[in-house]
């Protein structure tokens, strides 16, 4: 199974100049235990659990009232829409080949002209994993379920979709028709009810970015940690607003050796802060990722 992306109307398949590129992938590490012992812990403090029944603050400013219910009530569908053990039921399909899956759809939203939303990308991966929670798919069918996640979560996002053409054209090439990629995409909606709206992790981000003050370089850490996260199966169990706290947090101790601040809406909704930290320390290429950060950050 051999993933290739096609390059970009203008030819270049380059790595973006600015910091704003969130796609870049470093490789992920082979697979180890999915969680280190409490001794392991960062030099940084962390909370074992967050404040469970901290009010809501109350603000003059309606717009902070607002994003708070707006978070909250992302929160309560998130348990809705989070595929968890996506793979369970899938005789052919193993986390590798579906990071690889992940890693295509990665470069394809990188290399496309104009490039596609990270929220594109995001939604494009919870369609694939929500799908395979409860259809038993085979291998041969696996990038296919991928364009066509994709084309889907460009037609909710984009401003410019793609069309089937271009889709199918971004796959091995001769791999599959449009009329294929239009059957599957009925089987997927069809599946999934047609709930397209659902949190995940980078709207999460957005949230939670909004309510601290944070650099150029912590902000950009944190998407990377983001979009690395998206390949690897155990990190992706974990909530997406609990993805998003731990990604905030490991961020500023990466560049400022500093916790975020938390807003009283995300104090009482996220308990498992530490355990997600854990698992992204022991499982993202953390000195890669800052490097990489670093040498767009100066770019």
């Amino acid at each position: 199974m051999n993933f290739q992306s096609r390059r970009g109307s203008d030819g270049e398949t380059s790595d973006s100049d600015h910091c704003e590129d969130i796609y870049d992938v470093s490789p992920m590490r082979e697979c180890t235990d999915a969680f280190t012992s409490v001794a392991a812990a960062p030099k940084w403090s962390v909370p074992d659990q967050m404040v469970v029944d901290s009010p809501v603050l109350a603000s003059a400013d309606p717009t902070y009232n607002y994003l708070n219910e707006w978070f909250l009530m992302m929160k309560s569908n998130e348990v809705k829409f989070h595929p968890v053990q996506s793979l369970n039921n899938q005789p052919q399909i193993t986390s590798e080949m579906r990071g690889l899956l992940v890693r295509w759809l990665t470069q394809v939203c990188q290399t496309t002209r104009p490039r596609l939303l990270p929220e594109t990308l995001f939604l494009a991966v919870n369609i694939v994993d929500r799908f395979l929670v409860v259809t038993p798919l085979g291998l041969d069918c696996l990038q296919l379920l991928g364009a066509t996640a994709l084309f889907i979560a460009a037609k909710m996002e984009e401003v410019h979709p793609l069309c089937a053409e271009e889709v199918v054209g971004l796959c091995d090439e001769g791999q599959y028709t449009r009329g294929q990629l239009r059957m599957l995409e009925r089987r997927v909606l069809s599946t999934l009810g047609f709930h397209l709206t659902v949190p995940t992790s980078v709207l999460f981000l957005e949230h939670l970015a909004a309510h601290g003050q944070y650099d150029h370089l912590t902000s950009c850490l944190a998407r990377h940690l983001l979009v690395t996260s998206l390949q690897d199966y155990v990190i992706c169990q974990h909530a997406s607003s609990s993805l998003a706290l731990a990604a905030l947090n490991l961020a500023a101790s990466l560049v400022n050796n500093t916790r975020m601040n938390t807003c009283p809406a995300v104090d009482r909704c996220i308990l498992d802060l530490q355990l997600v930290l854990m698992t992204m320390m022991d499982r993202l290429p953390l000195p890669d990722l800052l490097m990489m950060c670093y040498q767009q950050y100066h770019q």
